[in-house]
């Protein structure tokens, strides 16, 4: 059994990101971070049955953000990103980046 909130705590910590520097999602509508904390300060297992918590997104920037996956009943946050397109502006054929010469 894992408490969500203590996952969240976790994560942040690991990329060096704090309550403010993020902005909770749910549902595709943000919730504030103090009634994230209430509403969700709950045990579950993460690791074995359905998924809890497939709909939270964890925005850090206009870029990036954690979002919530599951694989097999099992549940985890995964850092997701944007491609910048500036780094493939200049490139004589877009797609020749993507391939292997």
């Amino acid at each position: 059994m894992i408490n969500i909130i203590d996952e969240v705590g976790e994560l942040l910590n690991e990329y060096n990101l704090n309550l403010n520097d993020v902005i909770f999602v749910f549902n595709g509508n943000v919730v504030e971070n103090e009634d994230f904390l209430e509403k969700y300060d709950v045990f579950y297992d993460n690791g074995w049955g359905l998924c809890n918590f497939t709909n939270i997104q964890i925005v850090i920037d206009d870029y990036t953000w954690f979002e919530r996956t599951s694989y097999d009943g099992c549940e985890k946050f995964v850092l997701k990103a944007h491609p910048l397109l500036s780094k493939y502006q200049n490139q004589e054929s877009h797609t020749e980046y993507f391939y292997e010469r």
